[in-house]
């Protein structure tokens, strides 16, 4: 969904995500001369009001004429505009951390200008209002779901601490969620947040629709539940699994592959457990392929005689706090029964030894499922691992889309060096002038940052980050200790063409682990659905960048304002330089 207003020369467009929005905006360059930034207002529709916050700040001396009010903020886009021309809105990521609120989301983006070195009140005959409905993203037939994956991030550290305390202790597999994890001054109040909090917080809507999808099984004895999981530990999700372990009424292939066999790990402690729990025996596989059982995949049948698929949950989101509260992952839900039917065929297909060794000479293996009508998108799945062959075609044609895309490529995948003609053809892309071009990855090679007067695409890593900011900026989680946080395994060609594309799922997109992994791949061809993947993509991208470049930590404290007074057109002249990367950015977005 896209929602376009213009008027007297300023443009905005909204584009809705999954509890998102994407803001772009255009200004005449007729209006150019002493404009220092975007502001920010929003309203909603229960009432609650106020400006988008900047990272930095103008010089007190351009915008404080007049007393403070005790809401009002230095860093909030009333007296900082922001010198960008997109911003993506992010619900409850500073303002009402406690109490999300889904629904009308009114935006009043407002030009600003300084003149005599004094920042001028907004302008009302400048100010243009666009509505969309922010929440949870669905068609119906599909739900999209992501981690809010911002626990390296100044929300973070403000509301939380710089601490990592996801879990009380390395050794318990469970523990209670409502205990108190740590404290922190805000304010100037002693403030302390529970486990739950800080889950519910980093989860966001990955964790929503995760948790949503367990409790429609809870709630309703004629469901049953199938799992396939890999990484296996996030207290809530294995207390409502144990719960159907007694009562029967869920099966679960469990990944085996070394790093999770051994004595002391999260899923040998699971799964001992978890047969002392289940009400029968054989609820409980351990197995691999010829590599991981890397899927991560609920799947919900009817308890019954004929078992048949209702509902499935997959994507990239591995059910471990790891998974869900520091990886960017994203979940998909299928409302679909026959979509669903597939994913029960597949389980059934893999569940047991012999299963898994047949698995990569059978007809699933083998097969782009192409699913649409009824309300599903056009949508293609393929399960692995694959033969070679097949391997071979689906990486070709996927790679010949990402290099003959005609508007853009936006990418969040986890590693991008593995050997693959599709990790290949977007490292030829970030090189072109001719699209629009943004990736990032937990890779630290090859790392591209923005760089002015050039059209190339942006890669950015996600490891590359400094934890130690200059005031008046906390201090983060650093990267030591957190493994990956990019985990996603996406890929968007031309979400602003005329044939739009995603590419998700538990892939690595890596050549020879589709020969051998379990996993599956899924394939939109649907404007919304691309437009929330890419929407992901460019938040990641503009947190991780801001991190890596923007904000150094040899940085003087002095120099961390946005605008001291001095008359440049520095900042905005990018985005009106057709030889420059923001140049392009600003006309795709708005058009």
């Amino acid at each position: 969904m896209e929602k376009f207003m213009t008027k007297n020369g300023v443009s905005v467009k909204a584009y809705k995500g999954d509890a998102m929005t994407l803001l772009a905006f255009d200004l005449d360059e007729s209006m150019k001369r002493n404009f220092v930034g975007f502001t920010i207002k929003i309203l909603t529709d229960n009432n609650r009001t106020f400006y988008i916050y900047n990272k930095m700040k103008f010089e007190d001396s351009i915008t404080l004429h007049r007393p403070l009010k005790t809401k009002d903020n230095v860093f909030s886009t009333e007296f900082s505009p922001i010198q960008k021309y997109r911003w993506i809105h992010v619900p409850s990521t500073i303002h009402y951390i406690e109490n999300p609120y889904f629904g009308n989301y009114t935006y009043q983006v407002t030009p600003r200008y300084v003149i005599d070195k004094k920042l001028l009140e907004p302008d009302p005959e400048l100010t243009v209002e666009v509505t969309i409905n922010v929440n949870y993203f669905t068609t119906g037939k599909i739900d999209v779901g992501f981690t809010r994956s911002f626990i390296s991030s100044q929300a973070f550290a403000y509301h939380f601490g710089n601490q990592l305390n996801l879990r009380p202790n390395k050794t318990d597999l469970t523990f209670d969620i409502s205990k108190v994890a740590g404290s922190r001054i805000i304010k100037g109040k002693d403030t302390k947040f529970t486990y739950e909090e800080i889950h519910q917080y980093l989860g966001w809507q990955a964790r929503d629709r995760i948790t949503d999808f367990l409790d429609e099984v809870l709630d309703n004895e004629e469901l049953k539940l199938d799992v396939f999981a890999y990484d296996f530990n996030e207290p809530t999700i294995i207390d409502k699994i144990l719960i159907l372990a007694k009562q029967g009424r869920v099966r679960i292939l469990l990944d085996d592959y070394p790093n999770h066999n051994t004595p002391d790990c999260y899923e040998t402690k699971f799964d001992q457990l978890f047969r002392t729990l289940a009400l029968h025996q054989g609820q409980i596989f351990r197995g691999h392929f010829s590599s991981q059982a890397h899927s991560k995949v609920f799947i919900q049948r009817k308890n019954n005689a004929n078992a048949k698929g209702v509902k499935t949950l997959t994507g990239s989101t591995n059910f471990a706090t790891n998974g869900l509260y520091i990886n960017a992952n994203h979940v998909v839900v299928f409302n679909d029964e026959t979509v669903s039917q597939l994913y029960a065929d597949v389980f059934d297909a893999s569940f047991g030894k012999q299963q898994m060794k047949a698995f990569k000479k059978s007809e699933l293996a083998s097969t782009n499922f192409k699913l649409n009508g009824h309300g599903l998108p056009n949508t293609t799945i393929t399960f692995a691992p694959h033969p070679e062959d097949f391997a071979t075609d689906l990486f070709e044609n996927i790679s010949s889309n990402i290099l003959n895309a005609k508007s853009d490529v936006l990418f969040a995948v986890m590693k991008d060096n593995s050997k693959s003609s599709i990790l290949d053809a977007l490292k030829t892309q970030i090189k072109s002038e001719d699209i629009f071009t943004f990736g990032i990855t937990d890779g630290r090679n090859d790392v591209t940052l923005y760089k002015p007067n050039r059209k190339t695409g942006v890669k950015i890593s996600a490891l590359n980050i400094n934890r130690k900011l200059p005031k008046p900026f906390n201090e983060i989680i650093g990267v030591p200790g957190l493994g990956h946080l990019i985990h996603h395994k996406f890929v968007v060609v031309d979400f602003k063409g005329e044939n739009p594309v995603v590419y998700c799922g538990s892939s690595n997109l890596a050549f020879n682990p589709e020969q051998k992994n379990g996993d599956n791949l899924i394939e939109f061809r649907d404007r919304d659905i691309v437009t929330a993947f890419a929407i992901e993509a460019i938040r990641l991208i503009d947190h991780y960048h801001w991190l890596n470049k923007d904000i150094r930590s040899d940085a003087n404290p002095a120099e961390m304002n946005l605008y001291d007074g001095t008359e440049s057109e520095k900042w905005y002249a990018k985005y009106y330089n057709p030889n420059d990367l923001r140049c392009m950015e600003r006309e795709i977005l708005i058009k």
